[in-house]
C-alpha cells in the first residue's frame, strides 16, 4: 500500500516518519539522530558542517541514503542540487550510488508521484533537484559541479586536505550548501580529523557525532 498524497509535507519534516513509512526501513535511534540533523539543515539552507564518525558496519551508507531520499523529493519542485565525492569510484562511489537507486525504487512504489532517473552513469534526478556521484582521487577531474543542497564527503578520513580545498570545497562557495564529512577516525592529520577540531575549537559551526561500536 502507497502513501497517500496528503500525507507527503509531513513526512518531509520528520526523518522517523520518512524512513518507516515512505522506504520501509527503519533507522536505529542513533542513526535518526544524525538523518533529522543533517535534514533540517539542508531543508533550511543553513549552511553548517557535520562531522559523523562511525565504525565499519554500523549503516553510515544508510543513513546517506535515507538522507539523500528525502533531499531530493523535497527540493523535486523548487530544484537545487547535491554532491557526494569518495576516495574511489569503485566500490564506494558505486555503492553508494547502488543504495540510493534501490532506495528511490521503493520510494517510487510508495509515493506514486515521486519520479526519478539515471543520468550520463553518475548524476540522479528526481524532478528539479539531483545529486551528482564524483571520485575524489588524487587525479580526478572534478571541477565544475556545484552543490547548493549538500554536499558529502565519504571516507573523509582518506580524502586529501589538499582535494578538498583545491576542488570540492569550491563546489558550495557560492551557495553556503551544509557539508557532512562521513567517516572513520584515523590520524589527526585527516580531513575528517581537521575538520572535527574546527567545529570543536569554534572556528566552524556545525555539529560532530561519534557513534561507538558499544
Amino acid at each position: 500500500m502507497g502513501v497517500h498524497k496528503s500525507r507527503f509535507s509531513k513526512l518531509l519534516r520528520s526523518s522517523e516518519a520518512w524512513s518507516r513509512l515512505a522506504l520501509r526501513v527503519p533507522l536505529y535511534r542513533y542513526q535518526l539522530d544524525i538523518a533529522e540533523h543533517v535534514r533540517s539543515i539542508a531543508q533550511q539552507r543553513g549552511a553548517s558542517v557535520t562531522v559523523v564518525e562511525m565504525p565499519r558496519q554500523s549503516g553510515k551508507n544508510e543513513v546517506s541514503a535515507h538522507i539523500e531520499t528525502i533531499l531530493l523529493a523535497s527540493f523535486s519542485r523548487s530544484g537545487g542540487a547535491m554532491v557526494k565525492a569518495a576516495p574511489t569510484w569503485t566500490p564506494q562511489i558505486v555503492n553508494s550510488k547502488m543504495r540510493l537507486e534501490a532506495r528511490m525504487m521503493t520510494l517510487s512504489e510508495r509515493l506514486k508521484w515521486v519520479t526519478w532517473k539515471g543520468k550520463e552513469g553518475y548524476i540522479i534526478i528526481c524532478g528539479k533537484a539531483m545529486i551528482q556521484f564524483l571520485s575524489a582521487k588524487p587525479n580526478s577531474s572534478i571541477v565544475g559541479a556545484t552543490a547548493s543542497i549538500l554536499m558529502e564527503i565519504d571516507e573523509a578520513q582518506d580524502v586529501s586536505p589538499d582535494k578538498w580545498n583545491k576542488e570540492l570545497s569550491p563546489m558550495r562557495a557560492s551557495t553556503g550548501a551544509p557539508v557532512v564529512f562521513w567517516g572513520t577516525s584515523w590520524t589527526d592529520t585527516t580531513l575528517l580529523e581537521q575538520q572535527k577540531q574546527a567545529i570543536e575549537d569554534g572556528s566552524a559551526k556545525g555539529r560532530y557525532f561519534r557513534i561507538t561500536p558499544e
